[in-house]
């Protein structure tokens, strides 16, 4: 009797369990569902809130120069107390890089553009070597940012956004890269708290249409779609400036900023 009794019972809670499994199984592939369909909503949500949609076409481009006419920019020099081995004794920094009589490392970009080509930046890497960020600017798509330490000695990614999650993460010597996800078009600034002179700027473009000038001030925009944009270039000392540009297919629109401090 008492082993009939056994039987059904455990014949019951074998049930019960399974019924439970089941449940805990629908319930837990509902959430990746639900899951899946929130980041699918945001991504949209994000695309929406750009306003930037990928329609190829026939483009043109837009070529131009960042002349300085400012005052010889001057050189700010700062002693290193610590971490000397990584450091250095001296740092020696320009606020703005000028080259050849022309403003490089400004970024340029379009504004008000809706559609066109999809985005092709490379993978964004920030790394930090012999106490510098570098680069000092970077450009990426909403994503991820690897940051890197090739330095003996610790630093620590500090992040200051608007619209973006604020970080503040140490990185020790050797420590594998640290990723952050920035997926919020502005411009942020990074610094490291352990060394007060390593600032740096990384810059979520909200439009495959950005670039960041080259020797002499030189820039190039290409597979715009035909119509009249404002164009915008910055730099972090000499603030932001723009122009009305228009753009033909298969034509090439010349601009020229003239940046003073």
């Amino acid at each position: 009797m008492h082993g009939t009794r056994n039987a059904q019972s455990w014949a019951a809670n074998s049930k019960s369990l399974a019924v439970a499994l089941l449940i805990f199984a629908g319930i837990t592939a509902y959430a990746g569902t639900g899951r899946r369909a929130l980041r699918a909503s945001r991504a949209a949500a994000l695309s929406a809130q750009e306003g930037y949609s990928v329609q190829p076409g026939a483009g043109g481009t837009i070529q131009g120069k960042l002349l300085y006419i400012g005052k010889p920019v001057k050189p700010q020099r700062l002693a290193v107390t610590q971490d000397q081995a990584a450091c250095g004794n001296m740092k020696i920094m320009y606020p703005v890089n000028v080259e050849q009589g022309g403003v490089a490392g400004a970024v340029v970009w379009i504004d008000n553009i809706t559609h066109g080509k999809a985005f092709a930046f490379p993978k964004p890497v920030l790394d930090q070597k012999k106490c510098m960020f570098v680069p000092d600017v970077v450009l990426m798509k909403p994503g991820q940012l690897e940051v890197e330490n090739s330095d003996p000695a610790t630093h620590n990614i500090h992040i200051y956004a608007h619209f973006n999650r604020t970080s503040n993460q140490m990185m020790a010597p050797g420590s594998s890269p640290v990723e952050l996800t920035l997926m919020r078009p502005e411009t942020v600034m990074v610094r490291c708290d352990v060394h007060s002179w390593m600032e740096g700027y990384i810059v979520i473009a909200k439009n495959p249409y950005y670039t960041i000038s080259g020797s002499g001030g030189a820039f190039t925009l290409t597979d715009v779609p035909p119509g009249t944009y404002q164009l915008k270039v910055w730099q972090n000392k000499l603030g932001t400036k723009e122009q009305s540009v228009t753009v033909q297919a298969g034509k090439t629109a010349t601009v020229t900023f003239r940046l003073g401090s």
